[in-house]
């Protein structure tokens, strides 16, 4: 298993560079200071999933180390961490839609309205949650208003611009941002064993965002994209406007696809 420094003895939280956040959910996890819904908000490949995760492990675990952590070897962290317990609940966008619907939504709240199967909680996780209509927004209200007992929800999202002010209101807000990149790059090389040339490009490559400079690491086939693309990016410097706009076009295609 990749281990992530947190600067935090003996601890499984594996979140690099967001102390101050798994500081103040370990302490929310292990204390009656547990809330009804949290929103985790951080560009994309900064780590809102792998948090919400690990927090949703913190909450349910069988047999904590400490008040706050988790072991991450017994049943319910292993399925948690696979996103297969049966008390997780994830809702996200159906196959051929780009955003989160009603009709989800009230699929997810009567889910929610039952006790738990197997563990003290019931989480539902809703990542990318900007990829919701506003009808299915404002039907989460009621959820966020008036929340069952034993019920979590974690959203996470790209930017509170693209969540309803109601939304955001309801929930302990969770602002992740990108390391710096010396640290970027720093822990790079002691986790995956780089020349500093290579940390330094993964680590501007990703602005930061350790999630993304993990997946070029892993990926070579995403590092090859990422050149394409700037080389791209270059030849549209002494382009016409005709050839900027179809050379953009082409290259949002693939974004598009999978949104």
């Amino acid at each position: 298993m990749l281990r992530y420094n947190t600067g935090m003895k003996d601890s499984n939280w594996e979140v690099f560079g967001h102390d101050w956040a798994v500081n103040l959910l370990r302490t929310h996890a292990g204390t009656d200071k547990l809330r009804h819904a949290y929103l985790i908000v951080g560009p994309q490949g900064v780590g809102r999933r792998t948090l919400a995760l690990r927090f949703a492990q913190a909450i349910n675990c069988e047999n904590p180390p400490e008040p706050g952590d988790f072991c991450g070897v017994c049943k319910t962290c292993r399925q948690i961490g696979a996103m297969s317990h049966p008390d997780l609940d994830l809702l996200q966008p159906l196959e051929g839609h780009k955003d989160i619907l009603i009709d989800q939504v009230r699929e997810l709240q009567h889910r929610l309205s039952l006790s738990p199967y197997a563990a003290p909680y019931r989480i539902a996780l809703l990542p990318d949650f900007q990829r919701t209509t506003t009808e299915a927004m404002n039907a989460l209200l009621k959820t966020l208003e008036e929340p069952a007992e034993k019920v979590v929800l974690l959203l996470t999202a790209d930017a509170l611009e693209n969540l309803l002010p109601t939304v955001v209101s309801r929930c302990e807000l969770i602002r992740l941002r990108p390391a710096s990149l010396k640290d970027a790059s720093t822990y790079l090389q002691s986790a995956f064993d780089l020349p500093d040339e290579k940390a330094e490009l993964f680590a501007h490559l990703s602005g930061g965002r350790i999630g993304a400079a993990i997946k070029l690491v892993q990926d070579p086939d995403e590092l090859i994209r990422r050149e394409k693309h700037l080389g791209d990016f270059l030849d549209l410097l002494p382009a016409s406007l005709f050839e900027r706009f179809k050379l953009a076009n082409e290259l949002s295609k693939p974004y598009d696809k999978a949104r």
